[in-house]
């Protein structure tokens, strides 16, 4: 026998609706899918930019100061022919200097980036043996994570810019670039120390003794190797040597060669070494005193201001151990845009909240209609947050501007549909009848 709730004796006719005979279920569900998206929201990376793979890698190459033309020859132009044979290249653009070049790949949208860079990686390697031994190369995709999200100045007004670089390079950096979610850590700025050996035309004509003696000299000696393994206690234990220079006395004598009369011919026989620095070719300031600068990249997936604050403790903690005299300030920080931005739109649901529930009271004069409108709106939120995790979004400028603008289009239709239900209320409608002829 079909029952219909519509014709028996006594049966309320809203249970003939699917939601009056599912109210509960739907309700749970509601709050399920709210506490599930203000949990997830927690879980979603935090960047100013949404994560994007730009079809684009960059090969970066330095070789000192090498003509701008014996560059072209042979570096941009091997390495332009190298990776002709990537898959998925449209179009190579190439910029040389004196001693750097910068070489551009653009591929199509729909190819692997990950994959394309190791292709790029591989065409690289197999031009390498053909470049001079002094050039650097690099290839890195782009990405919004390729720019510094933090940066911090150190200033000094006592201490010498060799130390400050020194400090920064092998104090600071190492404290900051193991933090969970940090990239890379750029040093710039300073001063680096370095010895320089200036030799003397007439000691090396009387020595037979060439520049290229001297070098050769420098790079086989100043190092670190090991003879080998023996044995003690039952154990094997690795031995090292170490031809490390660290002062100039001890470069001076370091030897060339020797005479076919057996008399050593030191570097300190043909050449001078004097303590300096390396050339700076840019100079870094900051509050108006030379500087050192700290630039701190994030990982592709981590979440900006969870970084930023982990470094900001960090370097609290360093700045209690730096010495007297010696000033570090962050002169840029990212987070802070991301912040503010997720701060104006907690602003926007609150302020929308309570101007909603100020016009339906006063013009409804109903109280219950007014938090169930009010209540619409973070539901509404929640519910995003579990859409945006699903999709691999984050929260940056463009997700929060357009949750900022969605939370003015769901306060205009909650004031609507509210309005439009009670006025049904009124005229004597049921619940679920004035709900559907809305």
């Amino acid at each position: 026998m079909k029952n219909d709730f519509s014709t028996q004796p006594g049966a309320n006719p809203e249970r003939s609706y699917w939601f009056s005979r599912h109210s509960k279920s739907v309700i749970f569900l509601i709050l399920t899918l709210a506490l599930l998206g203000g949990y997830l929201a927690f879980t979603i990376p935090v960047s100013v930019f949404p994560a994007t793979n730009f079809p684009r890698i960059l090969i970066a190459v330095d070789n000192g100061v090498m003509p701008t033309d014996q560059m072209m020859v042979t570096i941009t132009r091997p390495l332009e022919e190298g990776v002709n044979s990537v898959p998925g290249l449209l179009e190579v653009r190439s910029i040389t200097s004196r001693g750097s070049a910068e070489i551009d790949l653009f591929f199509d949208w729909n190819v692997d980036m990950f994959q394309t860079l190791q292709y790029v990686n591989a065409a690289i390697s197999r031009v390498q043996p053909e470049l001079p031994p002094t050039a650097t190369v690099m290839a890195n995709r782009l990405t919004f994570a390729s720019f510094p999200i933090i940066g911090y100045s150190l200033t000094s007004a006592t201490i010498p810019q060799t130390q400050l670089w020194e400090m920064a390079t092998y104090d600071i950096k190492p404290r900051l670039n193991r933090l969970d979610g940090v990239s890379t850590v750029l040093v710039q700025g300073g001063q680096q120390p370095e010895f320089q050996i200036t030799p003397d035309p007439a000691k090396l004509l009387a020595a037979t003794v060439t520049v290229t003696d001297i070098l050769d000299t420098m790079k086989r000696t100043n190092l670190i190797d090991s003879p080998g393994l023996f044995e003690r206690n039952h154990q094997l234990v690795l031995g090292l040597v170490s031809a490390q220079v660290r002062n100039p006395q001890q470069i001076a004598d370091v030897v060339i060669k020797n005479t076919p009369g057996g008399v050593p011919v030191r570097v300190g026989d043909v050449a001078t070494v004097t303590p300096g620095v390396k050339p700076v070719y840019t100079i870094v300031t900051a509050n108006g005193k030379p500087a050192v600068l700290l630039n701190i990249n994030r990982q592709p997936d981590s979440n900006t201001v969870q970084v930023a604050d982990e470094v900001h403790a960090q370097v609290a903690e360093i700045r209690k151990s730096l010495p007297p005299g010696i000033e570090i300030r962050p002169f840029y920080d990212q987070s802070i845009i991301v912040s503010d931005s997720i701060k104006s739109v907690r602003d926007a649901i609150i302020l929308g909240l309570i101007l909603a529930s100020i016009i339906l009271v006063v013009f409804l004069r109903d109280w219950g209609t007014s938090v169930v409108a009010g209540l619409v709106i973070p539901v509404t939120i929640s519910v995003t947050f579990i859409a945006l995790k699903m999709m691999g979004q984050s929260f940056n400028l463009m997700t929060l501007g357009g949750l900022a603008a969605a939370v003015g289009l769901v306060i205009d239709d909650a004031i609507v549909v509210v309005e439009n239900i009670v006025i049904h209320r009124d005229s004597g409608q049921g619940r679920l009848r004035r709900f559907i002829a809305r």
